[in-house]
């Protein structure tokens, strides 16, 4: 049977062992497909669609078999799969490559793999840090990825778990014959390669599309999939690569490994833009968190306890573990025979104790169903653990009693080791969950809070008080210790809403852990009275408590307060309003209450969508020197939260190069990134991947933590070239996409943005709720960078840096020269233009060319595609001059081979899409309805194959 394309891997530059992977999927793929209902004619069609795009002619005509719905759709789907199988067998080669820089790494005398642990330690020992440097620094450091929900996973769970089955599948195909494995028989048979081919089969005969719309509790459920399959898994590997470098590097040194690693997440929190996020939701969401945690340790001490069976007649346990066994007894009630069975094994049974102090844990969190009761029960009751530290302590006391019965292996390598070090990270909380509002929904609120208590003598409405007003009743009321709210007082839905939050928050805090949730985050931030109106409303439920320490008042507060500053303009604000918070004596009472610590929110999405790419990035590390000098002067610990999406339009790349090329003196050691959509998909399906992704952060962390302290600022005239060009660069990109009065028209044809927002991919709505969408500024950056992608231009990831580099280096030699100096010598501008140079090979204008041509009317869609494409070569040939390469991606080959490949496979799809929104327009034009529209699964699936065949979708 034939292959389902006729491609030629290695052609395109390919590693041997890539190729032989993808030809062996192709080849499967093409046997599952022919073996289906006319599905050698639905490989036939395929390939001509392959085959004519070298063909003009031919491309442009339109085939026959394409009149019909359902084999436009299955030919997509052939596509879709290709494409996930095709990204499945990159993952694999990503592993297999970092393992086989393992084992050369592992040989005597040879250098660590780069961007490892290991590599970054050696760099600290040859940079002379001594180990108390060392340890410092280790005290300091602080890597937070922080997952969300954001609208960006176009696959549904099922397709991703039968693709980690392939990946399973690859990997035993891959293994030499012979090998003595010892979960298989010992005749083959071809097993490897009959199970892929069983798998593919099921992932062809598995819908693309979801019949339903996706769920706040689908997305919570899709996040703590990834903890319980490989994040869980993989932090201890860390702490034991970190260990065993600094035990390499500064032999004969004890230290202190802290957790260096600490998830946070939005997904149940993050109420911005979504009212499906309900304080309800929002304290299951924190139940589930603690359960899933507290079932981990569970499981894993039973799967531990028989390998401690050691006996006291052959050992010696320590008195302080007997002690305890004793205590233990006095509290935990276990059967005689299980008490018998272990009355000679002091290990076990100190398991089987802990085993039931965990269940009774879990127990009590069954009755825990609604955050609004409070009392009793909901103190959790001996023998369940009061929190994860007592916890804690029963395994280090297991740990220091084997390493006294001359047990250390058992006690500081291996599975218990690894069980500590989860306690260690998760706690109880397992990820931290974050709580996020919008701005305007604090400020109405508050409105109705304070028209009900008459806190404003003239009558008038909060919001409609100047800032300087608002901000002296604000300050007024949050230093008053008394309530404004008084009890069993009614208020609107809306106002209701924001303020159980708090309270949710106050109850989990007591009752589940008091790391459970400890950051809220203020979208939109344009004021200090943004910060202050939180903080009244966490006064309010008590989150926020006064008491008295002698004479002084002094206050209490549970949760850090975030700003999050999205647009062009914010980020240039930003340094005064965060020194006009920090003199404000309510806010100087919350940070003497957080310990003297202050996080700031950095929005790379909305502020790119706000001033395009160059402006965007110069704004953001501009505020990023300016906060931390404020910081600085306040004597405030500054820790950065990077709200990064997957693609380079959102912040994205590669996140290790972004964290090294930070501002000097901007950088303590901790950081904070957001992991979004099929980004979180990508590094986290495969435990192996979620190692090499964590492994690059810590590494980068550790690296520009020691450095920072000595790195110099970049040279005036530098930021000063860059500052000019942004300002080019923004007033070139709004004036297209903001001023342009044709550019709107262009958008909603020349892109897929009006059936974006009906996939089931997200619980959050494509537009922000009540407002008007007939331009740009009122769409969610998400699915205006989605859209970009699927026609092809990918504008969002370079226009308007082609108009200003040309702008600043034609005006002389020396300017050019001073480009390819900052290039060379400057790692934020370097990346800047590295990640450009990405974005600029992967997008592909013979096809954007076709989406172009829907527009109506056509000299409108001609213009404008007409600026995109005299930009888009500027930009490149810009590019090309400073990097001093004879193409794009000159130096990144292998990345250029996978490009090579796959554009002329996506080229198709994007051919079967516009002929779906030309069909689906004509159809919306028609007496027929949107649902009735017998195209409209096929565009939709159209979409999730092209997010699939870029990787990316916003």
């Amino acid at each position: 049977m034939p292959s389902f394309l006729p491609l030629d891997p290695a052609a395109c530059g390919l590693t041997a062992e890539l190729s032989t992977d993808i030809q062996l999927l192709n080849r499967l793929l093409g046997e599952v497909v022919a073996e289906q209902a006319d599905g050698e004619d639905l490989v036939a069609l395929a390939q001509r669609l392959y085959l004519d795009e070298d063909n003009p002619d031919a491309a442009a005509a339109p085939l026959a078999e394409l009149g019909e719905p359902r084999t436009v759709e299955r030919l997509l789907r052939a596509f879709t799969v290709f494409f996930q199988l095709l990204n499945t067998a990159e993952q694999k080669e990503i592993i297999r490559v970092n393992r086989q820089r393992g084992v050369e790494a592992s040989k005597e005398g040879a250098a660590p793999r780069a961007e490892s642990i290991r590599d970054a330690v050696r760099k600290l020992k040859d940079a002379g840090l001594s180990a108390d440097e060392v340890q410092t620094l280790l005290k300091r450091v602080l890597v937070c990825p922080t997952l969300t929900a954001h609208p960006t996973e176009a696959r549904r769970r099922a397709v991703m778990d039968k693709l980690q089955q392939i990946a399973w599948g690859l990997a035993r195909h891959g293994e030499p014959a012979g090998l003595p494995r010892l979960d298989a028989p010992l005749t083959d048979g071809g097993g490897a390669e009959a199970e892929l081919r069983r798998t593919l089969l099921a992932l062809w005969q598995t819908d693309e599309v979801r019949s339903t719309a996706i769920t706040v509790d689908d997305e919570v459920r899709n996040g703590l999939y990834f903890f319980e399959h490989t994040i869980l898994q993989v932090v201890p590997w860390l702490h034991d690569d970190l260990r065993s470098a600094l035990s390499e590097h500064y032999p004969g040194h004890e230290f202190e490994i802290l957790p260096f690693i600490r998830y946070r997440s939005w997904v149940g929190g993050d109420r911005d833009g979504n009212p499906n996020v309900t304080p309800e939701m929002t304290w299951r969401t924190l139940i589930r968190h603690k359960q899933l945690i507290v079932r981990h340790y569970m499981e894993t001490v039973d799967r531990l306890r028989p390998d401690f069976s050691q006996s006291s007649g052959l050992t010696q346990p320590s008195g302080e573990l007997l002690a305890s066994l004793k205590e233990d007894a006095a509290r935990v009630s276990l059967p005689a025979k299980r008490l018998a069975r272990y009355a000679h094994e002091p290990y076990g049974l100190k398991m089987l104790y802990i085993q039931a102090r965990l269940q009774a844990t879990l127990d009590h969190l069954a009755g825990l169903g609604d955050y609004r009761q409070e009392g009793p029960l909901f103190v959790a009751r001996p023998p369940a653990y009061e929190g994860s530290l007592e916890l804690l302590a029963d395994l280090q006391l297991l740990q220091r009693s084997l390493a006294q019965d001359h047990a250390v292996p058992l006690a500081e390598q291996g599975e218990l080791s690894h069980l500590v070090s989860r306690v260690r990270t998760f706690g109880f909380r397992l990820a931290s969950l974050d709580l996020r509002q919008h701005s305007e929904q604090h400020e109405a609120a508050v409105t109705e809070i304070l028209q009900a208590a008459a806190a404003i003598p003239d009558g008038r409405l909060y919001s409609e008080l100047a800032e300087d007003e608002r901000l002296r009743l604000l300050t007024r009321e949050v230093l008053n210790p008394r309530p404004l709210i008084p009890r069993g007082w009614e208020c609107g839905s809306d106002t209701r809403h924001v303020i159980d939050v708090f309270e949710v928050a106050r109850r989990a805090q007591r009752y589940l852990s008091p790391h459970c949730t400890e950051t809220y985050i203020v979208s939109m931030t344009h004021g200090v009275s943004d910060l202050l109106e939180v903080m009244l409303l966490a006064k309010e439920a008590g989150v926020l408590r006064w008491r008295m320490e002698g004479e002084k008042p002094v206050l209490e507060s549970d949760l850090d307060i975030v700003p999050l500053f999205e647009t062009i303009e914010d980020l240039q604000q930003c340094e005064e309003l965060v020194r006009r918070l920090f003199a404000n004596p309510a806010y100087r009472a919350q940070l003497n209450a957080r310990k003297r610590f202050q996080e700031v929110m950095l929005g790379y999405s909305d502020s790119n969508k706000d001033g395009g790419y160059l402006a965007s990035n110069w704004a953001l590390y501009e505020a990023q020197t300016r906060l931390a000098r404020v910081a600085k002067t306040a004597g405030v610990s500054l820790r950065f939260f990077h709200g990064r999406g997957g693609t380079v339009g959102r912040g994205g790349g590669r996140a290790n190069q972004a964290i090294l090329s930070q501002p000097a003196g901007s950088f303590s050691g901790q950081i904070r990134f957001t992991e979004q959509g099929e980004v979180i998909s990508f590094r986290y399906s495969l435990a192996p991947i979620a190692h090499r992704h964590l492994e690059q952060l810590v590494s980068a962390v550790l690296i520009a933590g020691a450095d920072q302290p000595s790195r110099k600022a970049a040279p005036h005239n530098w930021m000063d070239a860059v500052r000019k060009m942004a300002e080019q660069s923004r007033s070139a990109y709004r004036g297209l996409t903001y001023e342009d009065p044709d550019f709107w028209t262009f958008y909603r044809q020349a892109t897929p943005i009006e059936h974006i927002r009906r996939l089931s991919i997200a619980s959050r709505p494509v537009f922000r709720p009540g407002r008007n969408i007939e331009g740009v500024g009122n769409l969610r950056a998400i699915p205006w960078v989605f859209a970009w992608i699927q026609s092809r231009h990918l504008f969002p990831g370079w226009y308007g840096l082609g108009r200003s580099l040309s702008w600043f280096g034609e005006q002389s030699e020396e300017n050019e020269a001073l480009l390819r100096r900052m290039y060379r010598d400057w790692p934020f501008f370097r990346t800047m233009i590295g990640n450009a140079e990405l974005e600029l090979a992967r997008a592909d204008f013979p096809t954007a060319r076709r989406y172009a041509a829907r527009v109506r009317p056509v000299e409108v869609g001609e213009r404008i595609q007409g600026v995109l494409e005299a930009e888009y070569a500027l930009t490149r040939e810009w590019v090309l001059r400073i990097t001093g390469a004879p193409d794009l991606l000159d130096r990144g080959k292998v990345l250029r081979g996978t490009i090579a490949l796959r554009n002329p496979v996506v080229a198709p799809m994007n051919r079967l899409q516009v002929m779906l929104l030309d069909s689906t327009a004509q159809g919306q034009s028609s007496e027929g309805t949107e649902a009735e529209d017998p195209w409209r699964d096929a565009l939709l699936l159209s979409i999730i194959g092209v997010a699939a065949a870029m990787q990316s979708t916003g």
